[in-house]
């Protein structure tokens, strides 16, 4: 049986550096790497440990220069693979969603991101 997509909108793979701030918790500040975005979230690689319903603020650069500062979401899914935590992060409504969505429609449409 296949499995059920249930996502609302397609992800693009990328490799985009981001900046963490977590609001609690020992480490307060980290990076990683973005290795998908959509527009209601991301997932991300990093060495910071992250745990699963936390809040991570994320901070990043698109290529067309679009640029996302403080971007408040939560940790949905966390996993460990040969020494990074790869997250799945959820934006918050806070986060102006359409922005996003126009961004990522923009660089895929110009091939700078692919389908994933």
């Amino acid at each position: 049986m296949m499995p059920v997509e249930r996502r609302r909108t397609p992800r693009f793979s990328t490799s985009i550096p981001v900046g963490l701030r977590f609001p609690n918790g020992p480490a307060r500040e980290g990076w990683g790497r973005i290795l998908n975005l959509s527009p209601e979230g991301l997932m991300l690689e990093s060495r910071f440990p992250m745990k699963v319903a936390g809040v991570v603020y994320v901070t990043f650069s698109l290529k067309d220069g679009a640029h996302f500062e403080n971007l408040r979401a939560r940790i949905i899914r966390v996993s460990y693979e040969e020494g990074y935590h790869v997250a799945g992060i959820a934006f918050d409504d806070v986060v102006d969603q359409e922005t996003l969505r126009d961004v990522v429609a923009s660089l895929a449409y110009e091939g700078g991101l692919s389908f994933d």
